[in-house]
């Protein structure tokens, strides 16, 4: 089964929508499968095959077989909380030598809970695009959206190498960097770099929000308000559903975090100097 025969995308959002561009940009057939009739229509009106699809199956007269039987690759496109059910629910409706991948932000708990529903002849490879913003829907999906970002790859020691490589040469396809590393790893690093700073950002917000509930102090924000709270307008269900999957690298953050805060908190009450100086001279020194 090669990748060029067919591709299906399930969840079409901002990643899935922007996966189903590129795909077709790059000649390879696309369906994409959506709940949402308003994305659905989008879609087709750009050229891309749509079925409507849920938590339950397929909506309507078209058969699952039907959708899948000459599909090289399936991209799980939707909350972490559905990925593996998702799989259990077409995994007797895929055929043998298909790729299924993801582009969740955890991977332990997905990569775990999918090879145990997977069926034999289909190959599973967790991704992860490191490219998106903080709107969400089809309508802001771009077919160039992972030009130029890492997009992880985490096999197993099960995966075989010809099916990893095939996934790398297609990433490398969508124009982004491939980064192989383990499920673990990717937790252990993402949580740091992307789910610490979705946490920060949104609880920022929330704390100006209780201090000036009125709202007026946004009229004086500048580019550092801007730059900081960006993310802060992400999916709240798509969120909830990281921070509880990735909880045990996610925790030990926050308490760094707060150890850190904890310090400066201290060292402004007691107007210590050097403690401040110096806090804000390591943050530069290892962002550099």
């Amino acid at each position: 089964m090669a990748i060029k025969d067919s591709a299906a995308v399930i969840g079409l959002g901002l990643i899935g929508g922007s996966i189903a561009k590129a795909l077709k940009k790059m000649g390879i057939k696309v369906m994409g499968l959506d709940s949402d009739e308003q994305t659905l229509a989008m879609a087709k009106s750009e050229g891309i095959e749509t079925h409507c699809f849920n938590t339950q199956g397929m909506a309507g007269e078209t058969a699952i077989p039907d959708i899948f039987s000459h599909t090289g690759i399936i991209f799980l496109c939707v909350p972490v909380s559905f990925i593996s059910s998702t799989v259990k629910l077409i995994a007797n409706h895929v055929p043998r030598g298909a790729i299924i991948t993801d582009t969740g932000s955890v991977k332990k708990v997905i990569v775990r809970d999918v090879e145990a529903v997977l069926p034999d002849g289909v190959s599973f490879v967790g991704g992860h695009p490191m490219a998106g913003s903080e709107r969400s829907g089809f309508g802001w999906a771009r077919e160039d959206m992972f030009y130029g970002a890492p997009y992880i790859l985490t096999p197993t020691p099960g995966t075989d190498a010809e099916i990893l490589w095939t996934m790398v040469k297609l990433v490398r396809d969508l124009g982004a960097k491939p980064i192989i590393m383990s499920p673990e790893e990717h937790d252990r690093v993402v949580a740091a770099v992307s789910h610490l700073p979705q946490i920060i950002s949104t609880t920022l917000v929330n704390a100006v929000a209780e201090v000036h509930p009125e709202g007026s102090v946004m009229d004086l924000a500048g580019g550092g308000w801007r730059d900081t709270t960006r993310i802060a307008g992400s999916n709240a269900v798509m969120w909830k559903d990281i921070l509880i999957s990735n909880k045990d690298e996610i925790l030990p953050l926050i308490s760094a975090f707060k150890e850190q805060l904890s310090v400066l908190e201290s060292a402004i009450k007691s107007s210590d100097e050097a403690v401040i100086k110096g806090r804000f001279q390591n943050a530069k020194a290892y962002k550099k």
